[in-house]
Formats: C-alpha cells, sequence, structure tokens
C-alpha cells in the first residue's frame, strides 16, 4: 500500500486528486449493508505438519438461522481447490463461531470444536475421508484443548459440572446467586485417546486454568491460571507445570499481573508466555516472556511496548514468530499495521516477517519450520490465507473467500497524519468514496473502543481478528453513499506506546478531544471535509468521547453512541470490569470532582446534535442503566434523542439479524441529518 500523509499544512496528493476535474474510476457497484452481511470471515488457520496443506474455518452470516455458520476447508500450501471437510460437524458458534482448529500430530486428521447436543466437544475429522468422531464426552463441554506430541492424548479445559445441591435447587427454583462467589472451576483434564480409561482431572480446584501447553516429550503440561475467575481475573494469572500422571503442580512464574498463554519451546527448555512483567493495571503492555521451563528469573521482550497477541516458536528454539499491536512494527504510519514479525531469543534483535501494510493473524509453521501460514488482511478486504517460504520470505496468497469484492466500489483507505493543539503528531485513516468528485465531503468520524484499542486495515478497521460484523458502524457502504469517514487514534490508545496510553489517566475527553478535533480542523482547512455536514460514532469508550463530544461542541450534525459510557461513577459501580476505572480516576469517593468533570452526563444541557442511542440488553461491561440515565437526561431537557435496545444484545451484537438491522439503522440515521 502506498501511504499517503495529510498535515495541517499540505494535503500530500489526496487533496489534488479530489480538486482535479479528472473523471472517476470505471464505475463498480455501491456496497450496501446486506452485502457486508453477505461477506465470509476467515478464523482459523492451520498448516499441516508436513507443510503440504493448510486447512481454515470460514464463518458466514445465516440470516434465515440467526447465527454464523462455519465451515472447514483443506488447500494445497501451493494453492488450487480448496476442499471442503468435516460437513456432517456443526462447528462451536456460541455466540460466535470458535473452532479451535488443530492437525493430529500425524497429520491424518483435523479436529474442530464441534456439538454434541448443545455442549461443545472436540470432534476428529480424517482428511481423505470418512466420518467425523466425537473424541470428548466433557459434562460441560471443553474450551480449550491440545494434542500431545506423540499423539496419544488430549488435554483439553472443562468446567467442573453443579454441585449435587445447585442442581437440586436450578430443578425447584430455590437457586440464589451470591454476590462475589466463586464459579465452578476450569480444569486441565487429561484423556489417553484409544483407551477405555476415564479422563483424568490434573488441576486443582483453586486453579481457574485459562491457557497450556503440552511438552515436547508429552510428560509435563503447563498451564496459567487464576485463583478466581472474572473480567480482572488475568491480571493474577501465574504459570504452572504438572506431569501428565499426575501429582502437585510445580509454580514456574509467581508474580503479579498476567502472566497467560505458556508454550513450551520445541527443544523443551524454556516456556513463552504474555506478561505485564509483574504490573496488574490496565494500561501495561503485554509483552512477550521467556523463562526456563524448570523456573527462574523471567526474561522480557518490550519490543518498544508492543501488545504481543499471538506467538508460535521457531522450530529450532532460537526464535519466536508473533504478531502485536503498537510497538517496534507498530508506531507512525505502520500503527495501524499487525505483522508477523520474529525477535531473537539470544539477542533480542526483531525483524519484521510480513511485508506491505497488512494485518496478520492465527499463525502456525510447519513441522521442519520451512512454511508458515496465516491469515492476511490488506487495506479493503477481509482476509485471506498466506502461505509463506520462511526462508526465502515469499509470500502466496492461497485463498479467494470474498471474489465479489473485486467488483465492489470499496473507497480509498490511507494513513494520514496532523499535529494536535500541542504539536503531538496524532494518526489516523481516512476512508474516501470512489471516484471521489471534486469538492468537499460529509465527514463521519469514527472513534475507536478502549480506550486502548485502535484501528487496522480491513473493511471493518476495529475488528478483522472475528467476526467482523459485530461492528456496529457499516463505512464501506458509508463510503459508497458518499461519505468520507475519519478513524481518528486519539492518545490513549493504540500506536504511541505506554507513555500514550497513560495520557489519559485522570483525564479522559481532554487531551484525547482536542487530538480528534485537530483531526477534523485539518480536513476541513485542506478543503477535503465540508464543515457544515459532520458526524460523529462509536462504541464503548468511542460511545463515550461520541457523547463527550456532542457535549462539548455543537459543529457535528449527527451523532450515535453504541454500548456508551455517560457516567464514570456508574461505571466503577455496575460495570464487569468497573476495577479499571481505579486505574484512569481511582475509586470515585477519592477523586469524584474528575468523575464528574469527566462524565458526559454533566454537559448534557450543553448537547444539541441528534444523538442515536444504541445499546445491548444485557451489556455487562457497560450495563444498560447508563443509557436509559443519558436518554432520560436529553429528553427531559427537550434534545434530539433516540434509544435503541437490542434485547439479549452484550457489549457487541452477535445475532446477524441485529447486526445487519443496527447497521442499517446507523446509516439510515446518519443519511437523515446529514446529506451525502
Amino acid at each position: 500500500m502506498n501511504t499517503r500523509f495529510l498535515t495541517t499544512a499540505a494535503c500530500a496528493g489526496l487533496c489534488a486528486a479530489l480538486s482535479s476535474g479528472a473523471a472517476p474510476p470505471a464505475a463498480s457497484r455501491p456496497v450496501t449493508v446486506d452485502d457486508l452481511m453477505r461477506l465470509r470471515a476467515i478464523l482459523d488457520v492451520r498448516i499441516s505438519p508436513d507443510g503440504e496443506r493448510v486447512a481454515y474455518v470460514v464463518s458466514t452470516p445465516s440470516l434465515p438461522k440467526n447465527e454464523h455458520e462455519a465451515e472447514l476447508f483443506v488447500i494445497p500450501s501451493g494453492g488450487g481447490q480448496p476442499k471442503r471437510v468435516g460437513e456432517t460437524v456443526r462447528i462451536f458458534n456460541v455466540p460466535v463461531p470458535r473452532p479451535q482448529l488443530r492437525w493430529s500430530p500425524d497429520g491424518t486428521m483435523l479436529s474442530v470444536l464441534g456439538f454434541t447436543g448443545t455442549r461443545p466437544q472436540v470432534f476428529a475429522v480424517p482428511v481423505t475421508g470418512g466420518a467425523p468422531k466425537s473424541l470428548t464426552t466433557a459434562p460441560e463441554g471443553v474450551s480449550a484443548y491440545e494434542w500431545s506430541p506423540d499423539g496419544k492424548s488430549l488435554a483439553y479445559l472443562t468446567r467442573d459440572p453443579m454441585s449435587p445441591d445447585e442442581e437440586r435447587q436450578r430443578q425447584d427454583r430455590s437457586f440464589v446467586i451470591h454476590a462475589d462467589a466463586p464459579d465452578r472451576p476450569t480444569r486441565l483434564v487429561v484423556q489417553k485417546l484409544d483407551s477405555t480409561e476415564a479422563p483424568v482431572k490434573l488441576t486443582p480446584p483453586m486453579h481457574y486454568v485459562d491457557g497450556f501447553s503440552w511438552s515436547p516429550d508429552s510428560r509435563e503440561i503447563a498451564y496459567s491460571a487464576a485463583p478466581r475467575s472474572g473480567f480482572s481475573a488475568p491480571y493474577e494469572t501465574r504459570v504452572y507445570a504438572i506431569a501428565v500422571q499426575g501429582g502437585t503442580p510445580r509454580t514456574i512464574v509467581d508474580r503479579k499481573g498476567i502472566n497467560q498463554g505458556p508454550v513450551f519451546s520445541p527443544d523443551g527448555r524454556q516456556i513463552a508466555f504474555i506478561s505485564t512483567n509483574g504490573r496488574t493495571d490496565i494500561m501495561s503492555s503485554r509483552s512477550l516472556t521467556v523463562v526456563a521451563a524448570a523456573g527462574g528469573v523471567p526474561r522480557v521482550f518490550v519490543l518498544d511496548d508492543a501488545w504481543v497477541n499471538e506467538f508460535v516458536w521457531s522450530r529450532d528454539s532460537r526464535s519466536i514468530y508473533f504478531q502485536a499491536n503498537d510497538g517496534t512494527f507498530g508506531r507512525g504510519e505502520r500503527m495501524f499495521d499487525q505483522p508477523v514479525a520474529r525477535v531473537s531469543i539470544d539477542d533480542g534483535r526483531a525483524e519484521r516477517i510480513a511485508s506491505g501494510a497488512t494485518v496478520d493473524f492465527s499463525i502456525s509453521l510447519s513441522q521442519d519450520g520451512r512454511r508458515m501460514a496465516y491469515k492476511a488482511v490488506e487495506g479493503r478486504t477481509m482476509g485471506d490465507v498466506i502461505v509463506l517460504d520462511v526462508a526465502s520470505r515469499r509470500a502466496t496468497k492461497v485463498t479467494d473467500v470474498n471474489p465479489e469484492l473485486h467488483d465492489f466500489a470499496l473507497g480509498e483507505l490511507k494513513p494520514i497524519t496532523w499535529r494536535s493543539f500541542d504539536g503531538m503528531e496524532i494518526w489516523g485513516l481516512l476512508l474516501t468514496p470512489s471516484g471521489a468528485r471534486p469538492g468537499r465531503l460529509p465527514l463521519l468520524v469514527y472513534v475507536h473502543g478502549g480506550p486502548g484499542g485502535g484501528f487496522t486495515h480491513g473493511l471493518f478497521p476495529q475488528f478483522m481478528h472475528i467476526v467482523p460484523q459485530v461492528d456496529p458502524y457499516p463505512t464501506a457502504a458509508m463510503a459508497s453513499a458518499g461519505y468520507a469517514v475519519l478513524f481518528p487514534m486519539p492518545r490513549g490508545g493504540a500506536g504511541y506506546g505506554e507513555a500514550g496510553q497513560r495520557a489519559i489517566v485522570n483525564a479522559w475527553g481532554d487531551a484525547d478531544y482536542k487530538d480528534i478535533m485537530t483531526g477534523v480542523d485539518a480536513l476541513v482547512a485542506q478543503g477535503i471535509a465540508d464543515a457544515g455536514r459532520l458526524g460523529v460514532m462509536g462504541a464503548s469508550y468511542g460511545g463515550y468521547m461520541t457523547n463527550w463530544i456532542v457535549g462539548h461542541t455543537g459543529r457535528f450534525k449527527a451523532a450515535s453512541a453504541g454500548a456508551s459510557l455517560s457516567d464514570l461513577a456508574d461505571t466503577y459501580y455496575l460495570s464487569e470490569g468497573g476495577e479499571f476505572m481505579v486505574d484512569y480516576f481511582k475509586r470515585p469517593w477519592e477523586n469524584a470532582a474528575s468523575y464528574a468533570e469527566h462524565s458526559p452526563m454533566n454537559y448534557a444541557d450543553k448537547v444539541t446534535t441528534p444523538l442515536l442511542i444504541q445499546h445491548g440488553e444485557v451489556d455487562p461491561r457497560v450495563p444498560i442503566a447508563g443509557a436509559w440515565k443519558w436518554y432520560r437526561a436529553l429528553k427531559g431537557q427537550g434534545k434530539t434523542v433516540e434509544l435503541d435496545i437490542y434485547p439479549r444484545g452484550g457489549h457487541v451484537l452477535r445475532e446477524p439479524m441485529q447486526q445487519r438491522e443496527q447497521m442499517k439503522r446507523n446509516l439510515d440515521w446518519f443519511t437523515r441529518w446529514i446529506k451525502p
């Protein structure tokens, strides 16, 4: 992708393109919300042990069934015709597909989580044909699993069943929920394959296990666990190891903060995991960390405050391939990339492996380490499977799961930059309609969630790592309708390191608000945006910022706030993640004035912008009580406001029918108030 930069002084090419009068390119079909709801997403990619084939899972929204359906395919590593396998398995898809795709060590079978009745179990799918079979019968279902390297056993995670007393109470309707009562623990279980022996629970009930890895000799399992469950439990995880034959777990890493997802090196000498390096606040970087398998002092690869999302060991155990946002390969014009990179264990040097403007997910290596497969998302795509020759770095795209995208007018998406009020360089993405004609464009500003979130390349720039239709704002359809869309990356979010995240402590709505508004000012000054046709939208923290913005300026003609915060004290008291408000503002009784000062609720009388509020009925992250308060505060003062409540909806909407309705509602809302 060729990047272009916008500053407050010059357009660097884009302005000229919009004002040259040149004829637009040959017309492509505009994108509609219904088109977006037909797009398919790759959710999991795994290369075979011999490197000759790649398996992947494709998720497709089904409006008639009101669910996201998943299908399993295999394709030659060099490309060719994909073959669907395991058609009779209903891949686990509640609330969205989570297939947990794996190859058996000998490469003869694939495995996924699929339904047996209402519970997910591990299914084995013969690659060369034959009926799939269920490998597990866990009463509470399986949430994660791994084959042993020798192929003789399966380890999986499952919850303890209900006690007889709880079963009785649920049957006779006398069951009561006790606040802060412990959930049933998640245990690590080992099951021998081709054996009649009962599965064995390895971990104690006080360990809530969330990740694990087999040792190369199949004799031991490393795992991470917290002493409780809940939204903030990951910040209390420790790393342990236990013999497959049972016994007392040995502690490998015992310190505060996140210590998650341990993975043995192929030589069995080291364990890599993701860690906040002893810190417990939500803004702490999640770094790649390595410790000796026998225990000792962990070694942290900070990588300039990179937030590591996934990783895999090289086969010689001398380096680790990883994918991260922010950090060494995610700054400046590259903050929208999340490429495959590699770090040397010996000297800590890191290098980028995947080239171009790309966002990569689901990395796997062949047994000999010569080939890598992953999902790659570029500018205006949904992502496809890439096979990389590791030695030559030659990348081959082997799928085209959404060929119709070639015929759509998807708009132009480019990184841009501007200077904020204090001179800080701020970045964003600018989406403009395909073949935009001369003249100023109506501009919609889309603020990301978080606060520590951000945008990437892709048709749904916040959600390319999951089923992307959870995005409430159909920006591709908005561009087709004639709108430009600005995706700003204000301080407080990804792209500026840990210091940037901490820049909004006790200060939501201050500098971050100014970062956004100076970006709008720059686009207006350059003749790109029409100052009389501005809209703003966002969900979660983006919803907070939308509420904040309309309470501090009347420049926007319409706004839409999803899953939004209006009273920050309510977030502490009512949210499942309320404790993290302490990291930003302390506790409400310790900092009452600042909570009030930075709550949109207290600026309701200043709002003049028509506002659409959208909220899931059972959102645990931002409970709906806040939406009702905000709505009634505005309605009672005669403001133009509407509130849409989505039954069964959580912090994001998972049902395709609701996803389509929310996207259409947002497009209609802005079309009503801002003519494209």
